[in-house]
């Protein structure tokens, strides 16, 4: 209940929300990514993997900041025929 609670209000993790904006009819999905500095992008990687299982293509990444303040806008469409 709290987990859908969160998403609906567009916290959680990033499989969930795009779920959520598949449901929804959403045509783009847009989500700030904060990878951890640790885990070399494989964080990342595993991420944009699950919203493209969903049914997301990703169309644009933009990386900004350094660090611990570094995050990544990514952008997804819907994919075809969903």
């Amino acid at each position: 209940m709290l987990k859908s609670f969160l998403a609906k209000r567009g916290y959680g993790a990033i499989e969930d929300l795009a779920a959520l904006a598949l449901k929804r009819g959403d045509t783009i999905f847009v989500n700030k990514f904060h990878p951890r500095p640790t885990m070399n992008d494989t964080d990342l990687a595993l991420a944009v993997g699950s919203v493209e299982d969903i049914g997301w293509v990703l169309i644009d990444r933009q990386s900004e900041g350094e660090g611990l303040t570094r995050f990544v806008s990514l952008t997804f469409r819907r994919r075809e025929g969903l």
